[in-house]
């Protein structure tokens, strides 16, 4: 019986190759699928961010200019000036007194919303103080400077 001397693989060191070779590119492929997740939540959540701070701004600019308190809204639907995200969007107001008289605390909150329908990819949230406009602090802030305007005025004459 002659034993042949040719250089090459057996089945069994190809198999283990093979085997070695699968379980590198699973754990590669899952490896990948976690960067991928990551990378869209991480984006979500700064667009969220941003459509918070919009929203606290618009509820904001909205109450001083009309010198009335914020209304709370519940979880309502918003867009997102990201036209390629097919991620849904929805934010709240809430509204409440703060721990001082005359003061009233806004919170926003921006939600992610899972496409799927799992729980939120992202979530985001922002609070503010500010002086309940119900009070008239702003007019007679004003009145206040008029008056003292027209002292200084009479003074100089």
């Amino acid at each position: 019986m002659r034993v042949s001397s040719r250089p090459g693989f057996s089945l069994l060191e190809i198999l283990l190759a093979l085997a070695i070779l699968g379980g590198s590119l699973a754990i590669l492929s899952s490896i990948a699928d976690t960067g991928v997740s990551s990378a869209r939540e991480a984006r979500d959540l700064s667009v969220a961010r941003l459509l918070c701070q919009a929203k606290l701004s618009e509820v904001l600019l909205d109450s001083q200019a009309n010198l009335v308190a914020p209304v709370p809204v519940p979880l309502s639907p918003l867009e997102s000036f990201d036209s390629e995200s097919l991620t849904p969007f929805s934010y709240s107001v809430e509204v409440q007194p703060g721990q001082l008289d005359g003061l009233l605390v806004i919170r926003v909150l921006v939600v992610a919303d899972n496409p799927d329908g799992g729980p939120p990819i992202a979530q985001y949230s922002l609070v503010r103080w500010m002086i309940d406009p119900a009070l008239g602090l702003e007019q007679a802030e004003a009145e206040e400077e008029a008056a003292q305007e027209e002292a200084a005025a009479g003074e100089t004459t």
